[in-house]
């Protein structure tokens, strides 16, 4: 039996060391020798059975035998060993050393270099009896966070790797076997689904560290991204995906990061409230705002946006920080909870090639300290790809490559015969070889770098290719390069390492075993969200309300369009008489203009939940907060206010200008059935954004609501007169407002001729007789108050189906 064990340090150098047991142990107990492997990738030809647990007590008894006790402790209470005595037994080969010596490459294991500004494995070894040690981890001189260790599998126990300095992330290790994807497409509405196959049989290791998944257009790089980070559909995935070993918790979207390809962020906020707001509903509750802050203040220190902390990110109308820097906000508001693993869809998109640059530096600064970004990207300059710790190369779907960075695919493309120019950069090489530009064979590949470029005559002439022939080229190639991984001695090591682990989570499952993972996991299941109901309301509720105040468009553009509206209407109907000729028909025109107006102005309600529907479905199902949460945050600081407060402060000035019923109990009753007005077609407008994710559709859906409830409000068409229809005006949020408001008016009132004619007996009108010619009820106070329970319970029901439409939102990408 045998232990390998992985080293992974801070600086993208992973030392993997196998210790096998000898065959006659001395004195009664097992000796150990090791073997230094210099390629600790995927391609390791190694092979290694599991360990038990008496191997893993016997190498953990040998290291402490073999190496000296300490005279003295460094500040932190580990041991400090000089070279000298670091050199002593087997144990000191494996130094973490970041700096080899001359002769030593950049993977190799105890490279020389200086001794003060690296680290030995300590006197916190590997337990007796048990599966794993209690810290491995270095964190001296230059280290900036650590090195720490983890086993794939062992028999009783889980993957289990030690924090080096407090408030640093640990890198978790993804490992995911025959990964497929599948998607049904509709050509049409009505057309029978077609099954689109997405990934195929994909599997791999993401270790901690940059790794990078490449490939051309729609060949799966998001899809297998979004199915590591759990946020496809289940029921569309096939294969199996273990972090540590061990299934992902189902609320793992929760504790990784995972920033989507556009910016999210909400652009009327600064860097730092941005920050802070995901703090405040991400952190435990039992941080207090001081500890926040000093969270908000390192995450803005780490990624270097402490010059614009205090910026706006800015909007259409609002100019804001620059791309990167509204790039590196949304990684920020993913660092808050210090995720293991942190995902990032195609973080360059949109950017130019500094901007881009500084992005992935950011990125890789991030996994220098100890954590797995795992991220999709197109075709990266060379600069960029020089900073990927690992790769992954899809085509149509499949694995061509997945292994190390740097030098590694293009040595391992050159041994199938496709060379990369010495003036070629490998992205573009990939992506030409992908594409079949690119010859095969040494043979070309020499002659490309032999070429005269300014002898051109042997050049011919260019020749449009032929679509799809080139297609089926690219196809071919695509396939063969397939075909030419399977077989590889590095996809077999994988395979072998990922059956290892799959292998060793089926024990701790069938076993019942509850390793440190598994509790972990458990834990974290009890609570769907890290705060409490009223904490999450509380700051979606401020930042809701602080992104109403700073956009113009919903603030002060609502205020003068009711103030105009007001001035306006109020100078048209100023002084109404009672008047036979004029009273009757001036009311009723302005009883259905208010209407209109309460109605018609919710049309920029529709808007609200498509805007953030992006930011909505993230942060949901990020665990930022509940539905219920967003959906009442926008009833408190949306509709209650915005539609409420400008009817409450500029409807008035209509109702006296036109001088309507002077009575405190009219005015007040005007005043409601305004209010309730405008929340029932509100709240029509929220079940229709909520419903529909385009906002040409969802305007088009509302203004035909609108109508039909216009038509059957009483004003343009008798509702006698329409026989069979007349219970349409029950839906009618017109019919309600415009006969509270007649009869609030009308009751009591008199209307006879100013100017009588001779001979004619002058008749007046008293305003029931008008109420009845409209067929709107109002002999007992029921009449009256049955209208505003009606546009109540119009609100009440919109807004449930609106609450049910956020719930059924599909939150998988």
């Amino acid at each position: 039996p045998c232990l390998k064990v992985n080293f992974y340090s801070t600086k993208n150098s992973v030392f993997e060391v196998t210790f096998k047991m000898d065959a006659t142990p001395p004195s009664g107990r097992s000796s150990v020798g090791y073997r230094s492997l210099t390629s600790a990738g995927p391609g390791d030809s190694g092979e290694c059975q599991s360990p038990t647990a008496a191997a893993v007590s016997n190498v953990g008894q040998y290291l402490r035998d073999q190496l000296p006790k300490p005279a003295a402790r460094r500040t932190d209470n580990r041991p400090l060993l000089s070279e000298s005595q670091a050199s002593l037994g087997a144990a000191s080969r494996v130094l973490l050393g970041e700096r080899g010596g001359a002769d030593d490459g950049p993977n190799s294991v105890g490279g020389g270099g200086n001794g003060a500004n690296r680290d030995v494995l300590g006197d916190h070894v590997i337990g007796d009896g048990g599966c794993y040690s209690r810290d491995l981890a270095a964190s001296t001189g230059d280290l900036a966070g650590g090195a720490y260790y983890r086993r794939s599998s062992c028999s009783g126990g889980s993957a289990y790797s030690g924090r080096s300095r407090a408030g640093s992330a640990r890198g978790s290790v993804i490992s995911f076997r025959d990964v497929g994807y599948e998607v049904s497409v509709k050509r049409f509405p009505w057309s029978r689904p077609v099954r689109k196959v997405v990934l195929t049989d994909v599997s791999g290791l993401m270790r901690p560290g940059l790794n990078a998944i490449m490939g051309p257009t729609g060949c799966g790089k998001t899809s297998l991204l979004d199915v590591l980070a759990c946020r496809k559909d289940p029921r569309c995935v096939t294969g199996r995906v273990l972090i540590d070993g061990q299934s992902p918790p189902d609320n793992f979207k929760r504790v990784s990061g995972y920033v989507v390809q556009d910016d999210i962020v909400m652009g009327t906020l600064t860097v730092r409230e941005n920050l802070y707001f995901s703090a405040s509903v991400r952190l435990p509750g039992n941080w207090t705002r001081e500890e926040r802050m000093q969270k908000v203040e390192a995450v803005i220190a780490e990624l270097g946006l402490a010059k614009v902390a205090d910026s706006k990110i800015g909007t259409e109308l609002i100019r804001g920080v620059s791309g990167g820097e509204r790039k590196r906000t949304n990684i920020g508001m993913e660092l808050i909870t210090d995720p293991s693993v942190l995902f990032l869809d195609e973080p360059t998109t949109g950017l130019d090639a500094f901007t881009a640059g500084s992005v992935i530096r950011t990125m890789r600064s991030l996994a220098n300290r100890g954590r797995t970004v795992v991220f999709s990207i197109h075709q990266p300059k060379y600069s960029i790809y020089r900073l990927f710790s690992y790769l992954t190369l899809l085509v149509n779907g499949e694995v061509i490559y997945h292994g190390r960075a740097g030098s590694a695919p293009l040595k391992y493309f050159k041994d199938l015969g496709y060379i990369c120019d010495t003036h070629n950069s490998p992205p573009d090489f990939f992506m030409d070889m992908v594409h079949g530009e690119l010859p095969a064979g040494a043979a070309g590949g020499q002659a490309l770098d032999q070429a005269d470029p300014l002898d051109d005559e042997d050049v011919e002439p260019a020749v449009e290719p032929d679509p799809d022939a080139q297609k089926d080229q690219s196809n071919a190639i695509a396939q063969h390069l397939v075909n030419e991984w399977r077989r590889s001695q590095l996809a077999r090591s994988i395979e072998r390492s990922v059956e290892e682990i799959c292998q060793g989570a089926a024990q701790i499952n069938n076993g019942g075993g509850s390793g440190s993972g598994s509790v972990r996991t458990r834990q974290l299941s009890r609570r769907a969200y890290p705060t409490g109901f009223g904490n999450q309301l509380l700051h979606v509720s401020w930042r809701t309300w602080l992104n109403l105040f700073r956009n113009p468009q919903s603030s002060v553009i609502q205020l003068i369009v009711y103030l105009f509206f007001g001035l306006s209407i109020g100078t048209v109907f100023f002084g109404l008489d009672t008047s036979l000729e004029s009273g009757i028909q001036n009311r009723q025109g302005l009883f259905f203009f208010l209407t209109l107006q309460m109605v018609f102005v919710n049309l920029s309600a529709v808007e609200v939940f498509i805007k953030e529907r992006a930011v909505f479905i993230h942060e949901n199902s990020s665990g930022f907060y509940s539905v219920l949460v967003y959906f009442l945050a926008k009833i408190l600081c949306d509709m209650l206010p915005i539609k409420t407060l400008p009817v409450l402060l500029f409807m008035p000035i209509i109702y006296f200008m036109a001088q309507l019923r002077l009575e405190a109990g009219a005015f007040l009753f005007y005043q409601l059935n305004l209010v309730l007005a405008t929340c029932a077609a509100c709240g029509v407008a929220f079940f229709v954004s909520a419903s529909v994710s385009v906002f040409g559709i969802a305007n088009i859906l509302i203004s035909i609501m609108y109508v039909f409830m216009m038509v059957f409000g009483g004003f343009l068409i008798n509702i006698a007169s329409v026989g069979w229809l007349s219970w349409c005006r029950y839906l009618s949020v017109f019919y309600y407002a415009y006969a509270g408001l007649s009869v609030n008016e009308f009751s009591g009132m008199r209307f006879c001729p100013t100017r009588p004619e001779p001979n004619v007996t002058r008749t007046c009108k008293d305003g029931s007789t008008v109420l009845n010619d409209q067929q709107i009820p109002h002999s007992t106070p029921w009449n009256l108050w049955s209208n505003e329970l009606g546009m109540f319970c119009i609100m009440l029901v919109f807004l449930l189906l609106c609450y049910v439409q956020l719930c059924r939102i599909n939150k998988y990408k």
